[in-house]
C-alpha cells in the first residue's frame, strides 16, 4: 500500500459525508490529516491510529486474499470514476470486471415471488450467455438468484457488498459469496470487519448502478430501498428497465410505478440486447417459443405463469372438463414443461 492509498484509507475509515469536498478544499488526504479540524477526524489523527489502521487493513486483506484499489489506482473501474460521489477507493477479492465488456445490474425483492424468481434466472443466463457481465448485491432473493444463475450458466458475474469483503452478508450465502470470488469478483467499498449498517445498504446501491451500463428492476415494493438503485442509475445517466407485474401484486407496485414514470419496460432479454446494440437472433429461447404443443395442450399451457395456478383456474378459463386438463398436465409436466406444486397447483418450468 502506498503513502496516498494510505490516507486515502483512512479518509475512508471516518465515514463522513462529503469526502470529495474535504479533498477539493485540502488538496489531498495527507494534507487533512496534518491539518483535520473536523471533530471525528482530530481523533484519529495520530501516527499510532494511522500505522494501526494500515497494518490491521492489509493482515486483513492478506488473509482474505483480496486487495485495496484507490481511486488514484489504474485498476479503479472507469465506470466508478465518473459516478457522483464515486468511492475514495475499493477493496476488492477476485478479478474485476473488463471495462469493454457490456455490464448489467439485475436486482429485486428479498421476498420474492415464484415470478420474479424465474425472470431473474431467465435473464441472468440469457444475458450471461451474450457475453454480458451481470452486477447485483448478493442480498436475499432475487440479487441471489442473478448471481446463482449466472454462474451456473458459465458467465461472470460481481456482487457488491455493504460490509466488509471479509463478512458474508446475508450469512446464509457463504458459498455463494466463495463461488464469487473464484469465478468473478467481490466489491465494496467498506473496511475489513464492517458489519452492515442500515445507511450502507443505500451506498452500496450507488456502486451496483455505477459498475453496469443498464439496471434492470425485477420486484419491489412502492416504497422498497431497491428503488434507491434506480434513482442512482438516473443520476448516473444509466437507462433503467423494470419488469411490469400483476397490478395486484404488491412485490410489483414499486415497478410498474417505475414504468409509469418513464422507465424501459422489459419483456424479454432482447429489450436489453438491443438497448446495448447486441444481435440478439441467436440468443438462447425460452421454454415458451421451443414448445410445441397440440391445441388444447397450448389452451392450456397459454393459462399458466411463473406463479402457482390452480386447476380450477385451467378449467374455468379453457372450457375443457376435468379429466382433459388433468391429462394434459400430466403429460406436459413429464414432459418437463411445467411443475406441479402442492394444492394441485401447477406453474411453468
Amino acid at each position: 500500500m502506498t503513502r496516498e492509498d494510505a490516507f486515502i484509507l483512512w479518509l475512508m475509515s471516518l465515514e463522513l459525508s462529503k469526502p470529495w469536498d474535504i479533498l477539493t478544499h485540502h488538496g489531498s488526504a495527507e494534507a487533512f490529516f496534518r491539518n483535520a479540524n473536523d471533530p471525528k477526524a482530530v481523533s484519529h489523527t495520530t501516527t499510532e491510529y494511522l500505522e494501526k489502521l494500515v497494518s490491521n487493513t492489509q493482515n486483513a486483506l492478506e488473509k482474505s486474499n483480496a486487495r485495496f484499489i484507490s481511486y488514484k489506482h489504474k485498476d479503479f473501474p472507469t465506470r466508478l470514476a465518473d459516478i457522483p460521489s464515486a468511492p475514495l477507493g475499493i477493496f476488492v477479492k477476485g478479478i474485476l470486471p473488463s471495462p469493454k465488456t457490456p455490464a448489467v445490474a439485475i436486482i429485486g425483492a428479498r421476498d420474492n415471488t415464484a415470478y420474479g424468481s424465474k425472470v431473474a434466472e431467465m435473464l441472468a443466463t440469457e444475458l450471461s450467455a451474450k457475453g454480458i457481465n451481470i452486477i447485483s448485491g448478493m442480498a436475499r432473493g432475487l440479487d441471489t438468484k442473478a448471481h446463482e444463475a449466472t454462474l451456473s450458466a458459465g458467465g461472470y458475474t460481481a456482487a457488491i457488498l455493504p460490509s466488509g469483503i471479509d463478512i458474508c452478508y446475508p450469512a446464509e450465502n457463504f458459498q455463494l459469496h466463495r463461488k464469487i470470488a473464484e469465478n468473478g469478483c467481490l466489491i465494496t467499498e467498506f473496511l475489513p470487519s464492517y458489519m452492515p449498517r442500515r445507511w450502507a445498504f443505500a451506498a452500496r446501491n450507488r456502486i451496483i448502478a455505477g459498475m453496469a451500463d443498464i439496471l434492470i428492476i425485477i420486484e419491489a415494493e412502492a416504497k422498497s430501498g431497491t428503488l434507491t438503485t434506480a434513482d442512482h442509475a438516473l443520476a448516473q445517466g444509466k437507462e433503467v428497465f423494470a419488469v411490469p407485474g400483476k397490478i395486484t401484486d404488491k412485490k410489483s407496485e414499486g415497478t410498474n410505478n417505475l414504468i409509469k414514470q418513464g422507465a424501459h419496460i422489459l419483456t424479454s432479454s432482447k429489450d436489453v440486447l438491443t438497448a446495448l446494440k447486441i444481435n440478439h437472433q441467436d440468443t438462447m429461447q425460452t421454454n415458451d417459443t421451443q414448445i410445441s404443443l397440440a391445441y388444447e395442450e397450448t389452451l392450456v399451457y397459454d393459462c399458466l405463469n411463473y406463479d402457482p395456478t390452480s386447476v380450477e383456474y385451467i378449467v374455468h378459463k379453457t372450457g375443457l372438463n376435468i379429466a382433459q386438463v388433468n391429462t394434459i398436465l400430466l403429460n406436459m409436466e413429464l414432459s418437463g414443461h411445467i411443475k406441479k406444486l402442492s394444492g394441485q397447483r401447477y406453474m411453468k418450468s
